[in-house]
């Protein structure tokens, strides 16, 4: 899918969902599978775990000459993991782990397709913390990954 500017936010978010429900992140607790849920929102109840959260895309028109009128559109997607903490912090770095690559194994099709190139700093991960979620303790961390508009 070619991501435009009119369409910014609705393309990346296509793109990149599309992408992760391709490539879900599975890992074993106990010799049990388990597949990881994507969702956009966290729902406030009656969450399942595994979940990875896919925010919103982010934009910034960061100007290049001095009357502004050209400029790169930088865009930042924020991936939110969040697992049982009885399945442990490894959990979630191997799903970061399997993402990533997944993502980096597809920089030629965001550069020839999706028309988004890779920033320098193109996938940064947050450390794993904890979290209570309806009595709960979850494991929880951040990926983020960044584009220019090509």
């Amino acid at each position: 899918m070619v991501v435009t500017q009119a369409k910014l936010r609705q393309n990346v978010f296509t793109a990149i969902e599309s992408l992760i429900e391709d490539n879900l992140p599975t890992y074993s607790f106990d010799s049990t599978p388990f597949t990881y849920t994507l969702v956009s929102e966290l729902p406030n109840e009656d969450a399942v775990f595994p979940t990875v959260e896919l925010d919103s895309a982010r934009a910034d028109f960061i100007t290049i000459t001095l009357d502004g009128a050209t400029g790169d559109i930088e865009i930042e997607v924020t991936l939110k993991f969040y697992t049982d903490e009885e399945h442990g912090k490894k959990a979630i770095e191997v799903a970061q782990d399997s993402l990533m690559n997944t993502f980096i194994g597809n920089i030629p099709t965001f550069i020839g397709i999706d028309n988004l190139m890779p920033m320098e700093d193109f996938w940064t991960d947050n450390i794993i913390s904890e979290i209570d979620i309806d009595n709960q303790v979850i494991n929880t961390a951040t990926s983020i990954i960044k584009f220019k508009l090509g």
